[in-house]
């Protein structure tokens, strides 16, 4: 069954033919230069980003570094704990009074592993003690 002749479909198809007849490809010399201008757009975008990123962080950077120091504290125990001169005094022990023990061996009365043993037999081995 033929469809009606609808006239709106005519015109529509009329117009479909008369922009396929005037359509044309660009030419390939201006298709690169939209190309190029693309890349160049993009490129400064990438620049800029990075520009500003890095001027940031520099002045990130600058503000954390002038400020002054943060002020210092009289030296002393830590709030809440009683001052040295509160503390009760140590009692003295008899440990406490006695000098300390001094060493009776010296580095230069160790033998070494060369000046005590001439040979291996009597020196033990790590799996069987020395005879």
């Amino acid at each position: 069954m033929p469809e009606p002749q609808d006239p709106l479909r005519s015109l529509f198809q009329q117009a479909a033919d008369a922009g396929q007849d005037r359509a044309v490809a660009a030419p390939v010399a201006e298709i690169a230069a939209r190309g190029r201008r693309a890349r160049r757009r993009r490129v400064a975008a990438l620049v800029t980003v990075a520009c500003l990123v890095c001027a940031g962080g520099g002045a990130t950077a600058a503000a954390l570094l002038s400020r002054p120091p943060a002020p210092v504290g009289p030296a002393g125990p830590p709030p809440g704990r009683p001052a040295p001169d509160r503390l009760p005094a140590p009692e003295a022990t008899a440990s406490a009074s006695s000098p300390p023990p001094t060493p009776t061996a010296t580095i230069s009365d160790i033998p070494t592993d060369s000046a005590s043993t001439t040979d291996g037999a009597s020196r033990g081995t790590a799996t069987e003690p020395p005879p």
